[in-house]
């Protein structure tokens, strides 16, 4: 195969074994790693839960993926990773089956919020001047990436490029969101750049980051470039890749046209089926509630829609409800209450019925009703909405469960 560095070898599959060894040497990435080399591999271990599948980084691959290494003789590996918010890396490691990974291998695991971090100054545009970063992660002599192929409920899908996200420290992982987004995962990406990249794509989730919908996509993919596995991992979710607003910021921080950018990849055998996915836009719409999304982080929006799933099979959704998620800039508030007619009555107690639940800190901070833990651009108490009326349900929490969230709109009915 070509040594090209846009090169991606695929493997259609849904067992890490073999295909993770015959993508890997396809590419052959490992072949002048020195064996005294320190290798950090950082999975997707975004939530900590029993039904983690399609959300987290199959362990399965991972050890597929240790075995190759050892096979090149490194001995130092250290597996490493920083969970979604209200999560922990050090639970996904004993949920998930790494422990015995680590034990059976002799390899660290790592939970890089208890990491110390460096400073690192950003050499592109963007909304940082500089990122704080796991100082193993930048002090290591190789970064393997090993993301999830999955849909995103607020930029679509991530693979390669937002799962460095990981690498950061809570505090300023929750500070991406309350800045845009897309391009601050294009200047971290422009920051912290791994050698290689195994994305799998075994088993992902078309609605959210977090899961709880696995679907067996059964492709596992390999290469060296982030754009050009991103670009692989948006087609097989059924994204244009420039319809991807942080794969199109990361393009032109490279120089690169998308619309004309043209991975090569190779397929190194062939799917069995019609392999057509699409990954859905708007995970709330079929909800039957109007749902104001601010600036927020993703445990946020994955936590309500979990909520909203056990609200609507309890048939404790109405069509006037209305929930708020995120800080709102002005003119997000403008554009979101607008539609629905809400801005500026009382909570849910206005003639049109129907209640008003404020999920989170943040969305509390909106209506003057607490949350003064939370961080950030917030409208003050004296330009939020109206009072809260008896038709309002705070939510407090950074972030709230998707069980509280559930248990605050149960106990008001």
């Amino acid at each position: 195969m070509s040594r090209n560095r846009q090169s991606v070898a695929v493997v259609y599959s849904s067992t890490a074994h073999p295909a993770v060894r015959q993508a890997i040497e396809a590419l052959n990435p490992f072949a002048e790693l020195p064996r005294t080399a320190h290798v950090v591999i950082k999975p997707n271990l975004v939530v900590s839960r029993p039904d983690w599948l399609g959300a987290d980084t199959r362990p399965e691959i991972v050890e597929a993926l240790v075995a190759v290494l050892r096979d090149h003789g490194v001995r130092r590996i250290t597996i490493a990773d920083g969970s979604g918010m209200g999560e922990s890396a050090t639970r996904a490691f004993q949920i998930c089956g790494y422990h015995e990974i680590a034990a059976k291998h002799d390899i660290d695991l790592l939970d890089i919020e208890r990491d110390r971090f460096v400073s690192i100054p950003t050499r592109v545009d963007g909304p940082f001047a500089q990122l704080s970063v796991s100082r193993t992660v930048a002090e290591c002599d190789y970064l393997v990436n090993v993301p999830v192929i999955k849909a995103h409920c607020q930029t679509r899908m991530t693979c390669s490029l937002k799962n460095l996200k990981g690498v950061m420290p809570p505090k300023l992982k929750s500070g991406f969101h309350g800045t845009d987004l897309e391009r601050a995962i294009a200047q971290l990406a422009a920051t912290v750049s791994p050698e290689f990249i195994l994305a799998d794509g075994t088993y992902g989730d078309l609605t959210s980051e977090l899961g709880g919908s696995p679907v067996n996509l059964g492709v596992i993919a390999a290469g060296h470039d982030p754009l050009a596995i991103d670009c692989f991992a948006a087609a097989t979710l059924g994204f244009a890749p420039s319809a991807i607003a942080h794969l199109a910021h990361y393009a032109q921080l490279r120089g690169v046209d998308l619309d004309r950018f043209r991975p090569q990849v190779r397929a190194l055998n062939h799917p069995r089926g019609e392999r057509r996915f699409r990954a859905e836009e708007n995970s709330f719409r079929s909800y039957p509630c109007s749902v104001h999304l601010g600036s927020a982080c993703s445990t946020c929006h994955g936590n309500l829609l979990f909520a909203l799933k056990r609200l609507k099979e309890t048939r404790r959704l109405g069509r006037r409800d209305r929930y708020y998620l995120g800080r709102f800039s002005d003119r997000e508030l403008d554009s979101s209450t607008g539609s629905s007619g809400s801005r500026g009555r009382r909570g849910g107690g206005d003639a049109g019925g129907g209640r008003t639940v404020a999920v989170g800190d943040c969305a509390l901070r909106l209506f003057g009703a607490g949350g003064a833990e939370a961080t950030g651009p917030g409208r003050p108490a004296a330009e939020s909405l109206a009072p809260c009326g008896p038709g309002f349900v705070a939510v407090a929490g950074c972030p709230p469960s998707a069980e509280e969230i559930v248990e605050a709109v149960t106990a008001a009915d």
